[in-house]
């Protein structure tokens, strides 16, 4: 690729300023252009192989209550956070005993939210949901650092793979708010989560996705990760070619 690989909210001024989100999802179009730029760009190796064969085994199951029951798929789980940088530099994952006791204690109102997919029409259930998203947010044990939305929202995830987005900081962060959100609170920290994974629903709705949009190619696994790989291709394409884009779109 040409030119500067890297997009800042700064460069993109004017007329064209907006959230960066708004530009890896301004068309269905776009976005799956965005969505094949991080599967030609992003990272493979065992970060990739864990996930497809923890996604695999939602798949093949369809049950997540065996799912859970299953000592391997929750230490897949556990693989895949760890391939996901979760216990590097100053992020460090409980030890997976916990994080195992953890996920079964909350196992029922995981169920609850298993029955919701980001691609049906849900809007009207989101009163149900956020009430017990906060729960699960708040109590589930997956890190000992202070911070617990990057870690937290991709365990839910893997736990969860139609429904919520995972969440990190050099990616989503920037392009929902511009720069990296941060708050010890764990209140706080739900509110930013709900915050971005509200606007998942809306993004869906409006892009009109489908689980035909998945096809399962490398990262295309399900529809909150095709928007999370939308985010990642658009910060791993040219500025030049996002401006060209951006300029190809009708005024919304």
């Amino acid at each position: 690729m040409g030119g500067d690989p890297m997009v800042r909210p700064r460069e993109l001024s004017g007329e064209r300023k907006m959230q960066l989100i708004d530009l890896a999802t301004i068309s269905k179009k776009h976005f799956h252009f965005f969505v094949e730029k991080c599967n030609q760009t992003y990272r493979s190796g065992h970060a990739l192989a864990y996930y497809r064969d923890l996604i695999a085994m939602h798949r093949q199951s369809r049950s997540l209550e065996t799912l859970i029951d299953n000592d391997q798929f929750l230490i897949i789980t556990y693989r895949t956070l760890e391939e996901w940088d979760m216990n590097k530099r100053r992020a460090k994952l409980a030890p997976f005993q916990d994080f195992k006791k953890s996920v079964i204690t909350y196992k029922e109102q995981l169920l609850k939210l298993y029955t919701y997919k980001l691609y049906d029409d849900i809007y009207d259930d989101l009163s149900t949901i956020k009430p017990i998203s906060e729960i699960i947010f708040s109590n589930l044990n997956v890190m000992l650092s202070n911070r617990k939305i990057v870690g937290v929202s991709k365990a839910l995830h893997f736990l969860l793979p139609d429904l919520i987005m995972p969440i990190d900081s050099k990616y989503t962060m920037m392009a929902f708010y511009g720069y990296n959100k941060y708050s010890n609170s764990t209140k706080k920290e739900f509110e930013t989560f709900w915050d971005i994974i509200s606007s998942t629903y809306d993004i869906a709705g409006r892009l009109k996705l489908s689980p035909h949009d998945a096809d399962g190619v490398l990262w295309k696994q399900s529809i909150p990760k095709l928007i999370d790989n939308a985010i990642i291709g658009m910060w791993n394409s040219d500025k030049e070619e996002i401006l060209s884009l951006c300029d190809s779109e009708p005024s919304r």
